[in-house]
């Protein structure tokens, strides 16, 4: 392998390609801010019902490098303000946590048992949107950072030609 290897990015071509590649990073960047703004939204403003879970599962989650992640699955029923709800929320927000191996997807499943009964979370200002678990993501930042990270990339390839 020769030491003098560099890595060569020719970026798009042309400026159909450049403006695809922008508006493309711009909507990954705009996609990760709001998800960031309904998880923080969420973990603020929560009132906490007792909820039935109905049913839980191990979702497999095919990734593109080669491994299948896990996502930890789990249906409940509330009660909130007298109006009934179905969620499958574990955590707050649009974005879903993926784990490496089905043994760490399990363990947050832990206490969610069919048939348990639970404390859920549920956001004041979208009822319907309860979820279990009570704490935040990165995967939010990781989203508008990539989506950055394209934008950049694709500015400075223009720049560069």
């Amino acid at each position: 392998m020769p030491s003098d290897m560099e890595f060569k990015f020719n970026g798009p071509s042309g400026p159909l390609g450049v403006a695809l590649l922008l508006i493309l990073g711009l909507g990954v960047m705009g996609y990760g801010g709001y998800s960031y703004l309904a998880q923080s939204s969420a973990l603020d403003a929560t009132e906490t019902v007792d909820a039935t879970v109905v049913s839980t599962a191990i979702e497999q989650v095919n990734q593109r490098r080669g491994t299948d992640d896990y996502r930890p699955q789990a249906t409940f029923r509330y009660t909130y303000e007298g109006e009934r709800y179905t969620s499958t929320h574990m955590y707050p927000g649009g974005v879903s946590r993926e784990f490496e191996t089905k043994e760490d997807a399990q363990s947050q499943l832990g206490g969610y048992e069919q048939g348990a009964t639970v404390t859920a979370y549920v956001p004041s200002n979208s009822p319907g949107d309860a979820f279990l678990i009570h704490e935040s993501s990165n995967k939010p930042l990781y989203i508008t950072g990539f989506g950055a990270a394209l934008v950049l990339g694709t500015l400075v390839s223009v720049l560069r030609n």
